[in-house]
């Protein structure tokens, strides 16, 4: 049996449970917990849901029941056809027919949605707007599918950064696949981050679930306004932001870097982001020394004059680098 087929019979037996005279609250907090122990598992109660609803008008006798009484001359039937059970094994068949019907249905025009690519080159983003009214904006050197349509609504981040601004649609949660991870909403603001240390997701507005999609065992993380978490094969690690640092993590869109006293070694990994030209620091007391501002992203040329003129490093430049060591020896900060 496949994953997806034993998932749909999971679900089926939950709604038939739900159906019942005697569901109870421990009952519905079982429930929840399977809906979120995966994403899956809530596409395929909501689909399902719907054809249950749909199951009512096509039982066996619906038609006779919603048909007009019979005159007064005609003879009433000695048998009349009993009510359905509300847990027959017709009802939960035809939900699940109900289901596959339109599965089928959706498999059938799924060549239709074509999958969308789009890509920056180093130095460069985008926005771009999607057929659901959400709007993406991809940093530098990125990469991103796109699959938006009616009824689905997923992006694969393959590569680099991108910010999200969601519009709202309870049916259908919007999926970003970065890698192991998953992110799930309905409709919100974030951004999220795939680089070495692993995928960082920064919620600026709304709510935001992230899981690890590969069974790591490592619970789901729930993200509100202000929140951040850096994802990686070891662990989710959680942490609240102030506003000053979440302008900060989003100051790319505008062609800007905004440090608050991080070490040289960070803001030059920053500017290795956006230019070809590399920063290369020569010695550990260089990397270490604190710095802070707002600079143009791709002037890394006049960062380094800055570090040259404003704090006496020494600096360095060949076709590809720019090296900064310590300061030179009688050269005041």
């Amino acid at each position: 049996m496949s994953k997806h087929l034993k998932i749909e019979q999971q679900a089926a037996a939950w709604l038939a449970r739900k159906d019942g005279d005697r569901w109870s609250a421990e009952e519905q907090a079982q429930l929840d917990q399977w809906l979120a122990l995966d994403t899956a598992h809530r596409v395929a109660y909501l689909r399902l849901a719907a054809g249950w609803a749909k199951a009512d008008f096509l039982a066996p006798g619906a038609a006779a029941r919603a048909a007009p009484p019979a005159p007064a001359d005609q003879a009433t039937p000695e048998v009349q056809r009993r009510p359905l059970p509300r847990f027959s094994q017709w009802r939960i068949a035809a939900a699940m027919l109900v289901t596959v019907g339109a599965a089928a249905g959706l498999l059938a025009t799924r060549d239709d949605v074509s999958e969308v690519r789009y890509e920056t080159r180093l130095g460069a983003h985008q926005t771009h707007a999607l057929k659901d009214g959400s709007q993406l904006t991809l940093n530098t050197a990125t990469l991103l599918r796109a699959r938006v349509s009616g009824s689905e609504r997923t992006v694969w981040l393959d590569q680099g950064e991108a910010y999200f601004d969601i519009a709202h649609d309870t049916a259908h949660p919007f999926v970003v696949n970065a890698g192991a991870n998953r992110i799930t909403v309905l409709g919100t603001k974030f951004t999220v981050r795939r680089d070495a240390g692993g995928t960082s997701v920064v919620v600026v507005d709304g709510r935001v679930q992230v899981e690890n999609a590969q069974g790591s065992g490592q619970p789901p993380v729930l993200l509100v306004k202000h929140q951040k978490v850096v994802a990686t094969p070891a662990a989710m690690v959680k942490s609240d932001e102030s506003d000053a640092r979440i302008e900060q993590m989003l100051s790319w869109r505008e062609g800007k870097l905004v440090f608050d006293q991080v070490t040289l070694d960070y803001a030059a990994s920053e500017f290795n982001r956006y230019n070809k030209k590399r920063l290369v620091l020569a010695d550990a007391d260089a990397a270490r020394m604190k710095i802070g501002g707002r600079f143009d992203a791709g002037n890394v040329k006049g960062f380094a004059s800055l570090l040259q003129r404003g704090f006496g490093l020494d600096v360095r430049e060949t076709d590809d680098t720019i090296t900064v060591g310590s300061r030179r020896p009688g050269r005041a900060p």
